[in-house]
C-alpha cells in the first residue's frame, strides 16, 4: 500500500533535517511566472494533468506476477500496482500541487477475508491502520478540509461481510470515496464448496447505512459465481435491483435501477486449481473454470431516472419509512435474496438469526485507530520506505 510520508513539518523540525517529504513541503516555492504549466494552464486542468500522469498500474514486471493458481489472480489484479512518481521529482511546485494524488486517485483495494484469499504483500490489520494514518495526515495537510479518493475496492468473504468488517472499514476516519466497489467472488460465497445455492443476506446493510460517507456517489455489488450458476446469479441481481437501497450518512439515499439497465455483466476465465486443490467439478475445460460476474449499480435516484431508469415500489416504500431515520430497523428479514427456485420464506432453517448488530453500535464510540499506538512503527516505515527522492507510492 501506499505511504505518505512523515505529518506537517514545523521549522524546527524542517531545520533539524526531517523526511525529505516535509523538507519539500516546508520550504517555500519559486514563482512561477515563467512557466507555461503554471502561468497559463488553470490549476484544475493542471490537476487533471496530474492525475493522468500519476495513474497507478499493475506492474508489467513478469516477476511481480502474482501465481495463477490463486483465488486473488484475476483480470486488473494479476501483480501489485504501483505508480510512475517522476512527475514528483521535477520541480517543488509540482510536489506541492500532487504529492497526495497518487494515493487519493489510486483505487484503494482491500481483502477482507482470510489471509490465504488475499495477495501476500497485503496484511488486513496493517494496511487498515495505515490506510487510516495516511488519511489523517492528508487531511491534515489540506488544513482539515474533507479529501475525498476516487476508489474504494473491497474483496469480502460473507462471513467477513455479516460481521460487519465492511461497515469497520468504511468507519476509518477521513475516508470519503467516490465510488465503492463491493466484490463477492466465486469462493466467497457460503458452502461453495458443497455447491449449495447461492443466498445473500442483509443484516450488515444496516451497519453500513449507518456509516456510508455522503462522498460515495456510487456503489456497485459485483456477484460472481461459475457460468454454469448464470440463472442463480441473475436471480439474486433482479431481487437485489428490486429490493435494495443504501442510504448514506447525509440522507441521501443509493437505489438500483429496477428496469435492469443497471445491472451490468461480464465474464472471465481463470484456473481451477487453488491451493493446491484442483476444483473438477467446476471446470468448463481441463484446468479453467468460466467466470459468470453481474455487478448491480446503485446510484442516487435522481442519477438513476436521468439515465432512463428507475426506482422499485418496494425501495421507495422502504426509504419512506424508517430505514433512513433508523437503519437498524432496515426489514432485514425482507431483504434477504436467495438463488432462483430456493424458499424465500422467513421461516427457512437455512438462515442463521438476524445478527446482532450491538457489538458494532458499540465500535462505532471507540478510536480504531489509534495513530499514537502505531506512531513508532509508522515511522519505521517512513525510514524504510522513502527513497532518496522522497517518492513513497509504490508497493
Amino acid at each position: 500500500m501506499p505511504e505518505i510520508a512523515d505529518e506537517m513539518a514545523t521549522d524546527e523540525v524542517a531545520a533539524a533535517g526531517g523526511p525529505l517529504h516535509v523538507r519539500i513541503l516546508s520550504t517555500p516555492i519559486q514563482a512561477q511566472a515563467q512557466s507555461p504549466l503554471f502561468s497559463m494552464i488553470p490549476p484544475e486542468v493542471r490537476s487533471d494533468i496530474f492525475a493522468f500522469a500519476l495513474a497507478d498500474y499493475a506492474d508489467p514486471s513478469p516477476d511481480a506476477h502474482y501465481e495463477a493458481e490463486t483465488c486473488f489472480t484475476r483480470p486488473a489484479y494479476f501483480a501489485p500496482r504501483k505508480t510512475d512518481t517522476r512527475l514528483l521529482r521535477t520541480c517543488r511546485a509540482v510536489y506541492h500541487e500532487a504529492w497526495f494524488l497518487p494515493f487519493t486517485m489510486r483505487e484503494q483495494t482491500h481483502w477482507l477475508t482470510s489471509q490465504e484469499r488475499a495477495p501476500p504483500e497485503y496484511v488486513q490489520h496493517v494496511q487498515l491502520s495505515r490506510l487510516g494514518i495516511t488519511l489523517a495526515r492528508i487531511t491534515a495537510q489540506h488544513g482539515g478540509e474533507k479529501v475525498e479518493i476516487e476508489s474504494l475496492r473491497v474483496f469480502a468473504q460473507m462471513w467477513a461481510l455479516e460481521d460487519y468488517a465492511l461497515a469497520r472499514l468504511l468507519h476509518t476516519p477521513h475516508l470519503h470515496p467516490r465510488r465503492l466497489t463491493l466484490t463477492i467472488r466465486h469462493a466467497d460465497w457460503w458452502w461453495w464448496e458443497q455447491d449449495k445455492p447461492l443466498r445473500f443476506e442483509s443484516g450488515w446493510i444496516g451497519a453500513v447505512a449507518k456509516v456510508l460517507p455522503a462522498s460515495v456517489r456510487e456503489l456497485r455489488i459485483e456477484l460472481e459465481s461459475l457460468e454454469r450458476k448464470k440463472d442463480q446469479v441473475d436471480g439474486i441481481a433482479k431481487q437485489m435491483a428490486d429490493r435494495w437501497l443504501f442510504p448514506r450518512i447525509d440522507g441521501e439515499v443509493l437505489y438500483p435501477d429496477a428496469t435492469g439497465k443497471a445491472v451490468e455483466i461480464s465474464r472471465w476465465s481463470g484456473a481451477s486449481t487453488w491451493n493446491g486443490r484442483r476444483w473438477e467439478r467446476d471446470e468448463s475445460a481441463p484446468g479453467l473454470v468460466d467466470y459468470y460476474i453481474a455487478t448491480v449499480v446503485f446510484r442516487p435516484r435522481r442519477v438513476v431516472e436521468r439515465l432512463g431508469g428507475t426506482v422499485s415500489d418496494s425501495a421507495k416504500q422502504a426509504a419512506a419509512g424508517d430505514a433512513v431515520s433508523n437503519p437498524s430497523n432496515f426489514g432485514y428479514h425482507l431483504l434477504r435474496l436467495r438463488a432462483a427456485g430456493g424458499p424465500m420464506s422467513n421461516e427457512s432453517d437455512e438462515f442463521e438469526d438476524e445478527p446482532d448488530e450491538d457489538e458494532f453500535e458499540d465500535e462505532l464510540d471507540e478510536d480504531e485507530f489509534d495513530e499514537d499506538e502505531d506512531e513508532d512503527d509508522e515511522d519505521e516505515d517512513d525510514e524504510d520506505d522513502e527513497d532518496e527522492d522522497g517518492s513513497e507510492y509504490n508497493e
